[in-house]
């Protein structure tokens, strides 16, 4: 959708795109009625990086999620999230781009990261000052030690790895100083098993890949990798970006040439591919550093010897070697940068990055950090709610959001918040009295327009709550959660066709939601589509082997199809996961019935009763009075 409010303009920027293929947005689009997309930066792998306005931070971020193609992919979904870890771990340092927040939008996370804007030249990477404008000595020993400082300090911070140093993944500031990015291989490899399968990208000179690889198989850049990473990429370690790092050093003494480089692939083809891998290979295995008239030298051979055991064995040690000669070279010394702690935004930060990658009692202590900083900080309060709220500790949320509210009664997010938390503990009534204050506040927050829907429906209010969802997607037609509550309401109305629209909607934007499976596979179930309906709810536990409630769907269908064995063995999973599954227990005592174990029933529909809630008066007088029957027999 379009932004209707004004953001400020943005300078041409080299490379930026309105849009490319594949891209879910382009430019002029809001994404989760927040960030404005200016254009595209870059797509490639997995990901896709749009440069985008914040209009609640009112902040330039660009903003990294993974392809729509990818969406399907659950390994490939894993790897982003386990790249966003490392993101939110590494914090803020001088000398590594930055990431501000992680954020779920409709299903999807999104990392914002600091954009380093490019110089007057257009120039923002040390790839482009070698192909440009090559720095000299004295500035390459300052960006040399810079990126020192830099690494020192992520492996501090439980990096293994980075393994793709290369000219590209180090930025340069319009401070003239660097920042490293792109961490995301050190989270993806692994001991987790991840697709296999590299091919090779040529374009205008530069030598990368896109790509998954499996521990014991090779994957980076061929042009920077060591000898050890071709083989066996999960086991790298601080030394083999020392190597990577030597690389670097010897383009900045050479004005951007590589040591190593054989013909680079004529066509795309795997055999073309494999010939490439195989001679870089070969040449950082066996060729030595070739000879260049530079101070440098002695160091790049050290960086980049064969053997990991011979190399400088930290960053720390490499610098040691650094600074001696930018001090006799211009009498400078770059001191180690002084970080400070982190201030109660930052903290706010990190714990909703941390509440969004599902890490609850990390981001608990992040909202305590930011609250010991700054005890009046109102937006930490009603983040920290939301995250006791994830724990399903409602009555501790609401006292947050409360407080809060004391704070700032003039956001409508937090008192959107606190109604989500009513919701959760059935007090609709007034979950709808605070959804009213945010749209009052916000009459455009779609995500207020939904969740009132929710409490609406959950009061049989099932027109009115269908309006509210009709709101939100007017609002936000790509907000998953709404098409999801709206398909709800149609199934509550018996009209099962419009359901699975909505649902296949919502399956459009997220592919892997397991409640909307579930959900389409009970529309499926009220058209008598049984069939069907046993392939949503199986999609819905390849998913998520322990979503309880699809196996009790699938119970429910084995049922009406008189495969009463099955489906009893569906309750009893479902209990097993959930053993406070009323429905199940009353579901299973019918089962148990059809097969004739009427004492196994009873004992069923005892554990039904016990757990049910005040709705359920009618199934439970039902169940009392079977009881009696049953013990009457």
């Amino acid at each position: 959708m379009n932004s209707d409010s004004l953001s400020p303009s943005v300078p041409r920027i080299p490379g930026l795109k309105d849009s490319v293929p594949g891209a879910t947005y382009k430019k002029g689009d809001v994404i989760g009625q927040k960030y404005e997309v200016y254009g595209v930066l870059g797509a490639g792998g997995c990901g896709i990086v749009y440069l985008v306005y914040d209009h609640q931070t009112e902040s330039v971020y660009a903003l990294k999620t993974f392809l729509d193609k990818y969406l399907a992919d659950s390994q490939a979904r894993g790897r982003f999230r386990k790249e966003a870890s490392v993101w939110v771990d590494l914090e803020r340092h001088p000398y590594l781009v930055r990431a501000y927040l992680v954020d779920e939008i409709a299903g999807r996370l999104f990392i914002a990261v600091e954009h380093i804007a490019p110089d007057e030249q257009g120039l923002n990477t040390l790839e482009g000052y070698l192909r440009r404008m090559p720095p000299d000595l004295a500035q390459s020993l300052r960006w040399a030690i810079q990126c020192c400082h830099g690494m020192e300090y992520a492996y501090s911070k439980g990096i293994r790895c980075h393994r793709d140093i290369k000219p590209a993944n180090i930025m340069i500031g319009q401070d003239k100083a660097v920042r490293i990015t792109d961490f995301g291989l050190a989270g993806v490899l692994g001991p987790a098993q991840a697709m296999s399968g590299i091919r090779l990208n040529i374009k205008q000179g530069a030598v990368g890949l896109s790509g998954q690889t499996m521990a014991g198989t090779g994957f980076g850049t061929p042009t920077h990798m060591p000898p050890e990473q071709f083989t066996d990429a999960a086991s790298c370690d601080e030394r083999s970006d020392i190597y990577s790092f030597g690389i670097v050093l010897f383009q900045m003494a050479s004005s951007g040439r590589l040591p190593f480089l054989v013909p680079l692939p004529t066509e795309v083809a795997e055999s073309e591919s494999a010939r490439f891998w195989r001679e870089m290979h070969r040449l950082h295995s066996k060729a030595p550093v070739p000879q260049l008239d530079s101070p440098l030298l002695a160091i790049i051979q050290r960086c980049m010897e064969k053997e990991p055991g011979k190399r400088y064995q930290s960053f720390k040690e490499l610098r040691k070697d650094l600074e001696p000669l930018l001090r006799r070279l211009t009498g400078e010394a770059i001191s180690p940068p002084e970080l400070g702690s982190l201030k109660a935004w930052e903290w706010n930060n990190k714990g909703s990055s941390l509440l969004h990658l599902r890490r609850y009692e990390e981001a608990l202590r992040s909202f305590d950090k930011a609250l010991e900083t700054d005890p009046s900080h109102a937006g930490a309060w009603s983040n920290r709610g939301c995250n006791l709220h994830s724990l399903g500790k409602y009555d501790e949320a609401l006292h947050c959001h409360d407080k809060a509210l004391e704070l700032d009664a003039r956001t409508a997010r937090v008192w959107h918040n606190k109604g989500c938390t009513l919701f959760s503990l059935g007090r609709y009534e007034e979950a709808i009295g605070c959804y009213d204050k945010a749209l009052e506040l916000d009459p455009r927050n779609a995500g207020a327009w939904s969740s009132r829907g929710n409490s609406l429906h959950s009061l049989g209010k099932y027109d009115e709550a269908l309006h509210c969802h009709d709101k939100a997607l007017e609002l936000d037609p790509g907000y998953l959660a709404a098409w999801c509550n709206k398909g709800s309401g149609f199934g509550s109305l018996g009209r099962y066709e419009q359901a699975l629209h909505c649902f296949d909607k919502a399956l459009e934007l997220d592919p892997q939601d397991v409640e909307v499976w579930n959900n389409k596979g009970s529309s499926f179930c009220g058209l008598g589509r049984w069939e069907e309906a046993i392939r949503c709810c199986d999609k819905a536990l390849e998913l998520d082997p322990r979503y309880a409630a699809a196996w009790y769907s699938k119970g429910f269908v084995l049922g009406n199809l008189g495969r009463y064995e099955e489906e009893l063995r569906c309750y009893d999973k479902t209990l097993e996961l959930d053993p406070l599954y009323a429905a199940a227990w009353c579901n299973k005592g019918v089962t148990q019935e059809q097969l004739g174990r009427t004492q196994d029933a009873v004992r069923s529909y005892e554990q039904f009763i016990a757990l049910a809630l005040a709705q359920d008066a009618k199934q439970v007088e039902y169940v009392q009075r079977r009881i009696r029957e049953l013990e009457g027999m």
